[in-house]
């Protein structure tokens, strides 16, 4: 169904094209490939993807996958967005870490924000991007009416092209224990700090990842929600969102979501690895005999079928516990809620995602000689974007193991 179809009306808002498929918008995905690939470097210079694509990717519907129907979006599962996900990164994973990381917040602002602020947030045409910076940078404090918030987030990634952002900041209150919160701030209360691209960072410049920035800007108590009830609760009356949407999608438990989306684009990072390494042995020879091209010998045929297992079992992991998610949250409207121990357990799978897809792309890169090494090689690029995700994930994943474990043995989770 093209875009130009007979819109649909739900609860208000527009659904730009009721009867899109999953697999479709998929496919658009994919098809962007050589598009993307073709900008890779300009926008790793520019800081973010450019406002063509823009407009492409809002037509083909990628900033609505995991939006409610009610509020104008498709509401597709979690397999569908990741997949969707995987196959942008696929082109370029600097574009695909701002895609991803400015869309997939659409189901925490539904989860823990209030229908109706979610609803103003949607707008009127329905589009709803964010970053959230999810480490307290910022203060809150009371004043009349609400808070008034200051501070700068940096590492917003997905901010470019945002309608609002979500910040993380510390809830000063009299006689109370500081505390964080994220606040939802639209575009209008908050400046865009340009400190990306240009090659400030060795890798994923197209990430968008500048900082958002607030001044004394007064912040209503309904843009206010607390962090633990974003991970660290058990939420026995569900939240505003599966309470709004009856869907468990929007439980929000963040503890398993955020890492899928760094695995997403970390999945799309090793296919893309995969595929420059293939382009490479096609042509290239070995230096030492039998001098034929690569492809040709046993060495190279291997290094190629165990890339491909490996970057297979990663995206299945990704996939699997995607599902897994899903399946929790089932239970959890049914009245079964699960032990916290098990959303941790999904997102400890994410990270092993990630460290797969990072093992593949390590692989590859170190297979086809030093000439991938030069500055501006796709190859090069796809390494490098593996290791900013390395030393990323390094201080959250023993932190998400060890919560698991301590929540398996009855311990406080924030203990020592």
């Amino acid at each position: 169904m093209s875009s130009n179809d007979t819109t649909a009306v739900m609860g208000g808002l527009r659904v730009p094209e009721p009867g899109l498929a999953p697999q479709e918008v998929i496919e658009r995905a994919a098809a962007l490939r050589p598009v993307l690939r073709e900008n890779r470097v300009a926008a790793a210079e520019a800081g973010t993807y450019s406002a063509e694509l823009h407009e492409i990717f809002g037509n083909a519907g990628f900033y609505r996958l995991v939006q409610p129907r009610q509020y104008g979006g498709y509401e597709f599962g979690l397999e569908t967005y990741y997949r969707t996900m995987i196959e942008i990164s696929r082109g370029d994973p600097g574009i695909g870490w701002c895609l991803t990381l400015g869309t997939g917040h659409t189901i925490p602002l539904v989860a823990h924000f209030p229908e109706e602020v979610a609803r103003d947030a949607f707008g009127e045409d329905g589009v709803f991007i964010a970053p959230h910076s999810a480490s307290p940078h910022g203060t809150l404090v009371p004043t009349d009416g609400g808070y008034v918030i200051n501070g700068k987030w940096p590492y917003s990634s997905g901010v470019p092209y945002s309608t609002h952002a979500m910040v993380t900041a510390i809830l000063l209150e009299e006689g109370k224990e500081p505390a964080p919160v994220v606040v939802l701030l639209p575009r209008d209360d908050y400046t865009i700090d340009p400190e990306w691209g240009a090659h400030v960072t060795m890798a994923l410049g197209a990430s968008g990842s500048n900082a958002v920035v607030a001044e004394n800007v007064f912040v209503p108590a309904s843009h206010v929600s607390s962090m633990f009830e974003w991970g660290y609760s058990t939420l026995p009356d569900g939240t505003h969102g599966t309470r709004s949407t009856r869907n468990p999608l929007y439980l929000g438990q963040i503890q398993a979501l955020y890492p899928a989306s760094l695995a997403a684009v970390q999945v799309g990072t090793a296919w893309a690895a995969f595929d420059a390494y293939e382009e490479t042995i096609l042509t290239k020879k070995r230096l030492h005999p039998p001098i034929v091209e690569r492809y040709l010998h046993a060495e190279s045929q291997g290094i190629w079928g165990h890339a491909r297992a490996t970057i297979d079992a990663a995206q299945a992991t990704l996939l699997g516990a995607a599902r897994e998610y899903e399946r929790l949250g089932e239970r959890h409207v049914s009245g079964d809620i699960p032990p916290f121990e098990e959303w941790l357990a999904v997102g400890s799978m994410m990270y092993a995602s990630c460290r797969l897809a990072h093992e593949a792309t390590e692989l590859l890169f170190r297979s086809v000689g030093s000439s991938v090494a030069r500055r501006g090689v796709a190859l090069q690029d796809y390494f490098l974007v593996s290791q900013m995700s390395k030393a990323q994930i390094a201080e959250h994943v023993p932190v998400i193991e060890v919560q698991a474990a301590r929540a398996h043995f009855g311990l406080d989770l924030l203990g020592a």
